[in-house]
């Protein structure tokens, strides 16, 4: 789930992040440092409001300003240099205030880097494409005994149904009718391959979205064959329930992006219990199971992280852990994590080798990958939606349809 108030500077003052730390006080303080020209207060504030939110673009940027201003030039250059391991951006060139920095030979080297990482990457292939203006695919399941894609619309609750090819397609389901919302990320019962598992939230670009509605997210479980409504799952409070991965044992685990907590729903619940509320994080996007006992999350801020199903031991996937931020959809199969990263700049599709914890870019930079969302492993491929049209959008809301493109269906072959 693309969706997060974390893209924009606008999070600094938002509700959420004011109720678990002063982030956005230390920012407006820098700022008001800066306008009174206390270059030392202004960057003291920045590195305290950096720390309490990490990896925020805009802080970084005015960070690297503030070094610049108290003239600890390298320190800039480093701050700029991991700002572009995950925004490879030149937004900063022709700003006047950080000239000092060009004369250092590491400029020319961050200005290199940020080349390297706009060089387009293509592996995967187009698997199929189709046309509905309107429908804005989020999740995308496979039915174990069909072969017939599913996919989710975020915008008004449909769930459609294609042929293997993507031909014959047709709607099969309107959570709207069963008084739900947005349909999210969708995951067959491991026990049950009629019953599908279908996270759903109100986001404000629901097509039926009222301010009644905020918070407002469920879990359907839901008979495919006779398109019946088995149960919903629900939590008191303000939720954005996004992903969800289903186990062999019957108990689902579902990520919260408003909290941010995993829940899990297990075959004699009621309602879905809180599994896991790990600290330092911010915004809970997909999941994925993996071997021995490991659940992996994304932090769609901070990076991807495997947690010890028993112990609940959250570790980092990689060191410099800031490269796997921005993922929303994960994958595992065979040892390998597959990462659909839309909150970094190139998009791309990376791929961890947990072994030896290093991390490879598959795709990157192409026109075929604008807004990878989640996605689903079939049979050693893993089938991806490639273009979902979250930019596209005006500022109330409502879709800008003579923008949206063909919707593309990808597909990488891994290894198994």
């Amino acid at each position: 789930m693309r969706f997060s108030i974390f893209l924009s500077v606008l999070i600094l003052f938002s509700p959420f992040l004011q109720a678990q730390s002063t982030a956005g006080e230390f920012y407006q303080a820098a700022n008001k440092a800066y306008e009174e020209n206390n270059f030392s207060a202004f960057l003291s504030h920045l590195e305290k409001a950096n720390e309490l939110r990490p990896n925020h673009r805009t802080i970084l940027y005015n960070l690297a300003l503030a070094y610049t201003l108290n003239d600890q030039h390298y320190k800039a250059i480093e701050i700029l240099k991991y700002r572009s391991s995950f925004y490879a951006l030149n937004d900063f060139d022709q700003d006047e205030k950080l000239a000092p920095l060009k004369s250092l030979p590491q400029y020319q080297q961050l200005l290199s880097q940020i080349d390297e990482q706009n060089k387009p990457i293509l592996n995967s292939s187009l698997h199929f494409e189709f046309e509905k203006k309107g429908f804005h695919p989020e999740g995308i399941a496979i039915h174990p005994e069909s072969g017939n894609f599913l996919v989710s619309d975020v915008r008004c609750g449909l769930i459609s149904s294609f042929k293997r090819d993507g031909s014959e397609h047709k709607p099969i389901l309107d959570l709207k009718k069963f008084g739900y919302w947005g349909a999210m990320g969708m995951a067959f019962d491991k026990q049950d391959p009629n019953m599908l598992w279908v996270s759903t939230s109100a986001l404000p670009n629901y097509c039926e979205y009222s301010d009644s509605l905020d918070g407002k997210s469920a879990v359907l479980k839901i008979d495919l064959k006779k398109k019946q409504l088995i149960r919903s799952y629900s939590v008191e409070g303000h939720h954005a329930f996004g992903d969800l991965v289903t186990t062999e044992t019957g108990t689902v685990y579902i990520s919260d992006s408003s909290e941010p907590i995993v829940y899990k729903i297990t075959k004699q619940a009621d309602k879905p219990e809180e599994f896991l509320k790990p600290e330092g994080l911010f915004n809970l996007q997909g999941l994925a199971l993996g071997e021995e006992n490991t659940l992996y999350i994304s932090d769609y801020i901070t990076g991807v992280y495997s947690v010890d199903l028993s112990s609940k031991k959250t570790t980092p996937v990689i060191s410099g852990n800031q490269l796997t931020r921005g993922t929303d959809g994960l994958y595992f199969s065979n040892g390998q994590l597959y990462l659909m990263q839309n909150g970094t700049r190139p998009f791309q599709v990376a791929k961890v080798n947990i072994s030896n914890s290093s991390m490879e870019i598959v795709d990157r930079a192409v026109p075929e990958l604008n807004e990878p969302t989640l996605g689903v492993i079939k049979s050693g491929i893993l089938y991806f939606i490639a273009n979902s049209p979250w930019a596209f959008y005006d500022e109330e809301n409502n879709p800008k349809l003579d923008e949206w493109r063909l919707l593309q269906i990808r597909k990488l072959t891994i290894n198994n």
